[in-house]
């Protein structure tokens, strides 16, 4: 069965990523979360929203061609 809800180091050691990083993530609205105690305590991360994370922010490559060199 797969968990609704997993707290922020839960999703850390899941990715392999530092909990403050996550934890960063949420404070600046970047994340999906929700707030399971009042005054903005305890958040939550929804199934889904480290994926939907990854592809929102990817940055696409683009390969390099030989005019794009920069002349300094």
């Amino acid at each position: 069965m797969t968990k609704l809800l997993e707290t922020p180091k839960e999703l850390a050691e899941r990715v392999g990523i530092p909990v403050t990083n996550v934890r960063y993530l949420i404070r600046e609205d970047m994340l999906d979360h929700i707030y399971t105690a009042p005054g903005k305590r305890n958040p939550k991360i929804p199934s889904g929203a480290w994926e939907k994370y990854v592809t929102q922010f990817t940055v696409k490559g683009e390969p390099k061609t030989a005019n794009s060199r920069r002349e300094g």
